[in-house]
């Protein structure tokens, strides 16, 4: 390359294309060895800054089943919508109720039964042609027919009323001979265990044991109540032997041990053929790899209900300080004296 002066024509300056080849290899070795540590260090502090997004809250999201209406709330970061399908199961099995489809049962079963206590009347006397068979009765009498029927459709939430009053007592009685079994079993126990102190350990009954002579006093009672709340299909007689066990292993009370059938728990609570093998579809009509937004709607579906997922953003709160003088908020209370009269 030649670089020319217009000012000196005669001025030439040669410089290399090329710089001479480094034979330095640890020079070049060491290079690399830097590019590779700011390439890391990179990926790195972003890694970092995506995860300071997500635990930073900006959106509250409403979770509810398709089937109960069953609620919750969670608070969510930046994320993208199949990131935050997946937060939402993990917390689904830990704080939802079991899904007990029995209930759902008896209130279809319900409303059959209202619905075919209704009639269809022809208000206009004869129907049509193919249209079925001919109502001889007159417009008057088949409004005041429509008028009987209305009323004895209004009527159909004190039988509702009724059914739920008696469903609650039949379920207070269950209870209250389940929680009495119980303690006399448990009570019984004790005895055992008192016994067993006096006979040589060959002899001492373990947990199992002592479980399986137990359970037949309160297996009639319990099975009672679980099928009157309609729990029986989630609970087994070994798991129940299992927790009974539990129980006596660890010296813990009846009311301990009722916990688990008097409340309904988490998912997690039951046995794992009820949750593992469970699929999961996600239905959105974004892309799953967008982020939330205000106003986000996605589904997450299985075989037997849906978890409908809304998400909201949680408004932006400003707080200003303002300065009040105390002075400004005193005041002088002046009292003139009376002059003797």
């Amino acid at each position: 390359m030649r670089l020319h002066d217009s000012r000196h024509p005669a001025l030439t300056t040669r410089l290399p294309i090329s710089l001479p080849k480094d034979e330095n290899y640890q020079g070049i070795v060491q290079y690399a060895v830097s590019l590779v540590d700011t390439l890391l260090f990179i990926h790195y502090l972003a890694i970092v800054l995506l995860e300071l997004r997500h635990l930073q809250v900006i959106y509250s999201v409403r979770v509810t089943r398709s089937t109960d209406g069953e609620t919750r709330h969670y608070s969510l970061g930046q994320l993208s919508i199949q990131r935050a399908a997946l937060v939402i199961l993990e917390n689904y099995y830990r704080d939802f109720p079991v899904h007990n489809p029995a209930l759902l049962t008896a209130a279809k079963s319900r409303a059959t039964k209202h619905m075919a206590g209704l009639k269809v009347y022809n208000v206009d006397g004869e129907w049509g042609p193919g249209s079925g068979p001919a109502n001889n009765s007159t417009p008057s009498q088949s409004r005041a027919m429509i008028a009987a029927a209305a009323r004895r459709r209004d009527t159909s939430h004190n039988e509702l009323y009724y059914e739920e009053a008696d469903h609650e007592r039949r379920v207070r009685k269950r209870r209250a001979r389940l929680v009495v079994a119980v303690e006399e079993a448990f009570t019984h126990i004790k005895r055992m265990q008192e016994e067993d102190q006096k006979k040589p350990p060959s002899e001492v009954m373990d947990p199992r044991e002592a479980a399986q002579a137990i359970f037949p006093s309160m297996a009639r009672a319990l099975q009672k109540y679980l099928r009157t709340t309609r729990q029986q299909h989630c609970h087994t007689m070994e798991s129940i032997q299992q927790h009974l066990a539990f129980c006596i292993t660890n010296n813990m009370t009846p009311k301990a041990f009722l916990e688990s059938y008097l409340t309904p728990g988490p998912t997690l609570q039951y046995g794992r053929d009820r949750w593992l093998a469970r699929h999961w579809t996600l239905v959105s009509e974004d892309s799953v790899t967008s982020g939330l937004k205000d106003g986000s709607v996605f589904l997450l579906k299985c075989i037997d209900f849906g978890l409908v997922v809304t998400a909201t953003k949680i408004p932006f709160i400003k707080l200003s300080e303002e300065f009040i003088d105390p002075k400004s908020h005193k005041f002088v209370l002046r009292l003139q004296s009376e002059t003797s009269v």
